[in-house]
């Protein structure tokens, strides 16, 4: 195989992985794969989380997650079960939603109960 063949197979299975993987917090943790296809999770604002007797009232402002954009014209409120948040690891809110708004994964500092 010619060299130049050999780099471009060698930078497509590279990129091949890396759509497989999840992506990276800011902090350097990866999110679990099941929570995302690379934008589906962001950190939010502890202000947009409410703690309630039975879990978490989170409110996403639009263009204040990536994927509820600034084109969206209501904020999203989603009800979060305590036993559906987990742990985060860098001690922060994080959230992970589908395009329609559903959530996929939540992470608290605290996790659930």
């Amino acid at each position: 195989m010619r060299p130049l063949a050999s780099i471009a197979v060698a930078l497509v299975l590279t990129a091949a992985a890396t759509d497989t993987r999840s992506h990276q917090t800011a902090s350097g943790w990866d999110y679990p794969f099941e929570c995302c296809s690379g934008a589906d999770c962001a950190q939010i604002d502890a202000r947009a989380v409410r703690e309630i007797p039975s879990g978490f009232v989170v409110t996403v402002a639009p263009g204040q997650h990536p994927i509820w954009s600034t084109e969206r014209r209501e904020p999203l409120i989603l009800e979060i079960p305590h036993q559906k948040a987990r742990l985060s690891p860098d001690g922060k809110w994080h959230l992970c939603i589908n395009d329609a708004g559903e959530m996929l994964c939540f992470f608290s500092p605290g996790g659930g109960s």
